[in-house]
């Protein structure tokens, strides 16, 4: 790439290199799985490691692996100690050629990335149990994104550390960042004309090359207009009965279409977080598209954040996102709302101790939301909550546990609070 983008998962990717197990990287089309496989490449070559590097979606390479496995296989392990095979999905029997290469071949590590969690789930179907290792891929995190545009930088723990002309810079590149979404080839477009083309583009090749091939031609239309509610819905409680009469097609449609989308990480699903309480809403979910950009893309809006009535929905997507590409191991993230309508954006669980994220899209004072004050009366163990906006940043006590106010842009943050 012309510009260097560092992306975190390359550290977890090249600590784990001497070991054995197959490497499995997964995400959405183009966010850079190529990149990272290719950059681990270079990294064999720093290392004088012999390496073969093969992309299925290439006729000769796919040929390649349509012989016999056991030539495949005395090739593979004779030519190379690292074998990296990208778009992995296409291959028929890469379970078994994983099990083999790992359980016969100890010396010979696997790289295998690939676009739908469809075709793993029917590929590596088999039990893979400790003999590979899952990374999923992301867009661009703020702080990835953020040296393609300026030499600011994030904070990287929590306090008031940012200055206030910093702040002014932060916000003002987040507001471009969360209207146009951090697929990684929009560093290289240098327009916003150029940005809204790519991202059109991709969601067409999504619904051509992706999403047709799992559909009936019938299909496609009514799809399409799922994907355009969703993005309309964003954030909101689902209903899939009343996508269904919106859509007018069967409720049994309408769950597989989302259960291909969130197979496909077009869809982040949130369940709701409950303690047994009766008043708690237990059974929906909230949906969110898995980049902003994208979202936006589908809804063919890509209005500036100041003049958006949708600003609230794009923060909260933000938000869910940049936790999702920093969570630690074990942590799982949940929504929080009661029959009365008390809610809270985001509960962050570790351990079983959660912790309430509120998001704001207009803050003028560090006033406690209502949903958090409940949610922590309601749940003692909760130890702290954030609510992130646009310029505060102050701690308060409520009930003995601290709440803390920051800009959006310490979302990255807070999987690190526990």
């Amino acid at each position: 790439m012309s510009m260097k983008l560092k992306r975190n998962i390359l550290d977890r990717l090249a600590k784990d290199f001497d070991r054995n197990e197959t490497r499995v990287v997964i995400g959405p089309r183009q966010v850079g799985k190529t990149t990272i496989l290719k950059t681990i490449a270079k990294l064999c070559v720093d290392r004088n490691i012999p390496y073969v590097y093969y992309n299925l979606e290439v006729p000769a390479h796919a040929e390649y692996f349509a012989r016999p496995m056991k030539v495949v296989l005395e090739e593979l392990t004779s030519r190379a100690q690292v074998v990296f095979i990208d778009e992995f999905h296409y291959l028929p029997n890469a379970t078994k050629l994983f099990k083999v290469i790992f359980d016969e071949y100890p010396a010979v590590r696997v790289y295998a990335s690939g676009s739908s969690a469809i075709e793993r789930h029917k590929h590596l179907k088999e039990s893979m149990a400790g003999r590979r290792l899952l990374y999923r891929v992301f867009p661009l995190s703020f702080k990835e994104w953020l040296p393609s545009r300026s030499k600011a930088a994030l904070p990287d723990a929590w306090g008031p550390v940012v200055s206030r002309r910093a702040h002014g810079i932060l916000r003002g590149l987040l507001n471009e960042f969360v209207v146009f979404g951090g697929m990684p080839g929009l560093v290289h477009e240098k327009t916003a004309d150029d940005k809204k083309r790519l991202l059109l583009d991709l969601v067409e090749t999504y619904i051509q090359k992706d999403i047709k091939a799992l559909l009936r031609e019938e299909d496609i239309l009514s799809f399409n207009r799922l994907l355009s509610l969703l993005a309309a819905q964003e954030g909101g409680i689902l209903s899939e009965i009343g996508l269904s009469q919106d859509l007018n097609y069967s409720l049994r449609q309408v769950r597989n279409d989302l259960a291909i989308l969130q197979q496909m990480f077009f869809l982040s699903v949130l369940k709701p977080f409950f303690n047994n309480r009766g008043r708690e809403l237990k059974q929906m979910n909230k949906t969110y598209y898995f980049d902003t950009g994208v979202r936006n893309a589908v809804l063919r809006d890509f209005r500036p954040m100041q003049d958006r009535g949708d600003k609230g929905e794009l923060w909260e997507s933000f938000v869910l996102a940049e936790m999702q590409k920093n969570l630690g191991v074990g942590q799982d993230i949940y929504y929080w709302r009661t029959r009365r309508k008390e809610e809270v954006d985001f509960i962050l669980v570790q351990d079983r101790t959660p912790i309430a994220v509120e998001v704001k899209s207009k803050l003028t004072e560090a006033v406690v939301p209502q949903g958090i004050r409940v949610f922590l009366q309601q749940y003692p163990d909760s130890r702290k909550a954030v609510v992130l906006n646009n310029d505060i940043f102050q701690t308060v006590q409520f009930d003995g546990r601290k709440v803390l106010f920051a800009p959006h842009y310490f979302a990255h943050l807070i999987p690190k609070l526990f």
